[in-house]
């Protein structure tokens, strides 16, 4: 539920972490359309050099890519796509060193690793797994002899080196990117909020509800309707100003909002809607209980205790308009229900709340 604490968590920046999303998935299946190429080609041209398990361990890695490409395409889930494509081009990568591949050339294909595991998993599961396969070809490199194919003392010596430069300044390049994003998401997250904050009372305002609540209650309908739609007006607004100044007016919007936070549950979403006008939404509320609420609220203001610069008591009262909407579709007749009530609230002599239950 949207609330004081959490309503602007509601707010997101979908757009710049999708990018971020386009740019792992383009790398990904950049690598895996490379890879199934390649991989197709190695077997049909040297399945007569290759051994039976290389040759048998590519057949399989060359399905499992195509899998996983099938899979992701039907799901989206890419965390989870990309983790598993990148072991099984690990152990592919295991497969190519233990075995040499054609004439020992193996151990070139595996400098692409570091590069694509950083670009498509991201800065931690890309040193994971960048770090192992060096530590695994170390292994296999200078260990003992598990039946792996003998590779001379200075090419292997200039593999460890190249990739290990490769893997450092793969991991420098994706560890400051993805603090450049960071950076530029909180950024773009502290604009968006600010766009939809009033700036006087630190409430929510109008954009907000149409840009994010409406289409929240839409995905959520479950936790959200129907709800009930407040729209309330401070009365004589313009006189309070004209007699104590603009300055105590701006006090006075101040303090209703703090009568919305402290007498509305912390579910409801509470919005200035524009000058002295704000809107209440109550989720999973109906009119008939919306309009005790929103008459018990009326009561609580037209006591509270108001003092001006010299010291003057000054109380305010409002009027309330309060309509149902069943549907989001149905928001902007809700609205404009509410507002016919407030006026007919206003034309009664104000201090009132008006509802099709009135």
């Amino acid at each position: 539920m949207v609330n004081k604490q959490n309503w602007l968590n509601v707010i997101n920046i979908d757009s710049v972490y999708s990018s971020d999303k386009q740019r792992q998935a383009f790398s990904l299946f950049t690598m895996i359309g490379i890879a199934i190429v390649v991989i197709t080609l190695l077997v049909f041209l040297n399945y007569s050099v290759y051994s039976p398990i290389l040759t048998v361990a590519l057949v399989i890695v060359n399905f499992t890519i195509i899998s996983c490409a099938i899979y992701f395409i039907k799901t989206g889930k890419l965390e989870i796509v990309a983790l598993i494509s990148m072991i099984i081009v690990f152990i592919m990568c295991i497969a190519l060193t233990y075995t040499g591949g054609k004439e020992n050339t193996a151990l070139y294909w595996l400098m692409f690793y570091p590069v694509v595991t950083f670009a498509s998993l991201g800065v931690r599961l890309g040193c994971w797994l960048g770090l192992s396969l060096l530590l695994c070809c170390i292994a296999l490199l200078y260990g003992p002899n598990f039946g792996q194919v003998s590779y001379g003392d200075v090419e292997k010596t200039r593999f460890i080196a190249s990739f290990s430069l490769v893997f450092l300044f793969s991991f420098i390049g994706e560890y400051f990117r993805h603090k450049s994003h960071l950076a530029i998401a909180d950024i773009t997250l502290e604009q968006k909020q600010d766009a939809y904050t009033d700036p006087l009372t630190g409430v929510a305002n109008r954009r907000f509800i149409t840009s994010h609540f409406l289409k929240l209650a839409q995905t959520r309908p479950e936790q959200y309707l129907p709800f009930s739609i407040l729209l309330i007006d401070l009365d004589n607004f313009k006189s309070l100003n004209d007699t104590y100044g603009h300055g105590f007016g701006d006090t006075v919007l101040i303090e209703f909002t703090k009568l919305l936070e402290s007498q509305f549950s912390t579910s409801a979403l509470k919005s200035r809607y524009g000058g002295e006008e704000f809107v209440v939404i109550l989720p999973k509320l109906k009119s008939a209980e919306a309009t005790l609420l929103a008459d018990d609220f009326r009561e609580c203001v037209a006591k509270h205790l108001m003092i001006t610069n010299d010291n003057k008591k000054v109380t305010i009262t409002c009027s309330i308009g309060v309509a149902q909407v069943n549907e989001v579709e149905g928001y902007s007749n809700g609205l404009k229900e509410a507002d016919e009530f407030l006026y007919r609230a206003k034309a009664l002599g104000r201090n009132k709340v008006i509802s099709i239950n009135n």
